[in-house]
């Protein structure tokens, strides 16, 4: 009677478990299957109990993989494609030893909302990082990148005395342009003159956004002759710019250009500093 008691406790109490249950027989049929599994399945216990892992029970792939071979001892994370019965559901799935009966029981925990937010939390971890070195509006290197990419080549100029060139252009005006033509219609010129870089450079040159009105190219292996060949070119493009503001009116954009060579004596803080007085 106790017996029967114990076990009709235990078998009431794995019916209700939150977590999936499963119960394997020494053949490797299945013996029982609790409600909680059935509904992250979305599969019957009567077509899953009394079967074992052969062609005669119709599953996916990935429905067997959860069922029958979970590893020993140990948790595994396992994805389930969508069905007609139930959405994408990621489970951690684990398998125990029930001893010398040879038999096994199977848990399943739903981690569908963990994996969400893991995934989101990677994402935003990406994001973080790339917005940490490049500008949101124009997707061009910010200050911190551009920084760090001119102090290797002005170290190689320091040591082999090649020639590096920097060109600094500043928007002149560019709140006034908001003012004139509508808010975001700076943020529009701005976005338009780093077309104009992005297209204009050699993929071994770095341009970027340094300020919110200003952008520096670093040119590698420049002498300040060409550099200033150049500036003229981005001149004569950037004066040829249509950019409507948020009023729809056609914006006069002026921008002031500054291109400095690298000297000898120069480290990141003298070149910039040199770049900044040309303005």
């Amino acid at each position: 009677m106790v017996d029967r008691l114990v076990s009709s406790v235990a078998a009431s109490i794995v019916e209700r478990a939150p977590l999936g249950i499963l119960v394997l027989g020494d053949k490797g049929q299945i013996l029982s299957v609790n409600k909680a599994l059935e509904d992250l399945l979305g599969l019957a216990a009567k077509r899953l109990v009394g079967h074992a892992n052969t062609p005669a029970i119709d599953l996916t792939p990935e429905e067997r993989t959860c069922l029958f071979a979970p590893p020993v001892e140990s948790q595994r994370n396992l994805l389930l494609p969508a069905t007609e019965a139930r959405p994408a559901r990621w489970l951690k799935c684990w398998r125990e030893s029930l001893g010398e009966a040879d038999w096994h029981v199977h848990f399943y925990s739903d981690i569908t909302e963990q994996q969400q937010l893991k995934r989101d939390c990677e994402r935003l971890t990406e994001e973080l990082a790339l917005h940490a070195v490049r500008d949101p509006a124009t997707a061009l290197p910010n200050r911190r990148a551009l920084l760090q990419g001119l102090d290797p080549h002005v170290s190689r100029s320091r040591r082999y005395e090649n020639p590096l060139s920097v060109v600094l252009l500043k928007i002149v005006d560019l709140q006034q342009l908001d003012t004139e033509h509508g808010a975001g219609s700076g943020e529009q010129a701005v976005i338009a003159l780093s077309q104009v870089l992005k297209d204009q450079l050699r993929w071994v040159d770095m341009a970027g956004r340094m300020d919110a009105d200003e952008f520096l190219v670093i040119l590698p292996e420049t002498p300040e002759p060409a550099a200033l060949d150049l500036t003229s070119k981005l001149r004569a493009r950037i004066a040829t710019l249509q950019v409507a503001g948020s009023d729809g009116r056609v914006m006069a954009l002026e921008v002031r250009c500054s291109t400095v060579g690298w000297g000898k004596g120069d480290d990141v803080n003298k070149l910039l500093r040199r770049a900044y007085e040309g303005l």
